[in-house]
């Protein structure tokens, strides 16, 4: 049985609790994160625990823990759990008890580890089929524990056979997925959106590894140009990064991985193998 450390304490999974007038029950307030590992250690774990600072401090949730103690929490559940090569991190920072049942007073950490779900192979050898939804999360920036949005939006895109949601705005324009950042080859340059998305940690990788190979440009792109790309691939933590063959009801560029995608995809399999 997995161990998990919930508000100070390890503690099996079966037994993990916090109280029912905490803020996220009550009102679904709080931070998180997920993070993974490579050969039992964490991927770019002080990248994703700045992330998860940021992300509650933009809730306004009053953090009391630095991120050299947040990682060694994180360490320390690790080492409390058998050995797992490639295992999930998730990380939370609900809104704790409140008096008044609305405002953040002493907010609590909690710490899973989990196993990784395998993937199917066909999405990286194929591609996938994702959906565009006219919804947006509440705060761009941050990743919360208010999902609800990604919910309806991943319930919607299974029952069309798609994998993943991406938002669209009342005016078009596409921002990223439910959980995962959006890119597209467009005339030779790598595209993908700056403003009001979550800006993931293998984004950044994505982002360093292919700026001396691709011409990179910062853009938030309307449907109508997103369609006419020529690749498209989305990323995220546990799924790497996956080329995206259809659209809605468009196929995208020739329908297969195209051969950009296939040199990032290279490249961040290349940089995840010199990962110690």
């Amino acid at each position: 049985m997995n161990t998990y450390y919930v508000d100070g304490k390890f503690v099996d999974a079966d037994q993990a609790v916090i109280p029912v007038d905490d803020l996220a029950v009550l009102r679904g307030v709080g931070a998180c994160d997920l993070m993974r590992t490579y050969k039992g250690k964490p991927y770019f774990l002080r990248e994703h625990v700045e992330r998860l600072k940021r992300s509650a401090m933009k809730i306004n949730l009053n953090i009391q823990w630095s991120c050299d103690e947040i990682e060694q929490i994180i360490l320390e559940t690790l080492n409390h759990n058998l050995p797992i090569d490639e295992a999930n991190i998730r990380v939370i920072i609900t809104g704790g008890s409140s008096s008044d049942f609305i405002t953040p007073e002493k907010p609590r950490l909690i710490v899973l580890i989990t196993a990784i779900p395998p993937i199917p192979a066909v999405w990286y050898e194929k591609g996938v089929k994702v959906i565009t939804v006219h919804s947006q999360r509440d705060v761009p920036e941050a990743k919360t524990l208010s999902y609800i949005p990604a919910t309806i939006a991943l319930k919607k895109a299974k029952s069309q056979n798609a994998i993943e949601a991406l938002y669209m705005d009342k005016d078009g324009f596409v921002t990223e997925g439910t959980t995962s950042n959006l890119f597209a080859f467009i005339d030779g340059e790598l595209v993908t959106a700056d403003q009001k998305v979550l800006k993931g940690v293998t984004r950044k990788v994505i982002l360093s590894i292919t700026e001396e190979i691709f011409k990179v440009k910062f853009e938030t792109l309307h449907i109508d140009q997103l369609l006419k790309a020529d690749e498209v691939f989305i990323t995220g933590t546990n799924k790497g990064l996956v080329p995206v063959v259809q659209i809605d009801e468009t196929v995208i560029g020739s329908g297969t991985p195209g051969r950009n995608t296939r040199i990032v995809i290279d490249a961040l399999e290349s940089h995840t193998r010199r990962f110690k």
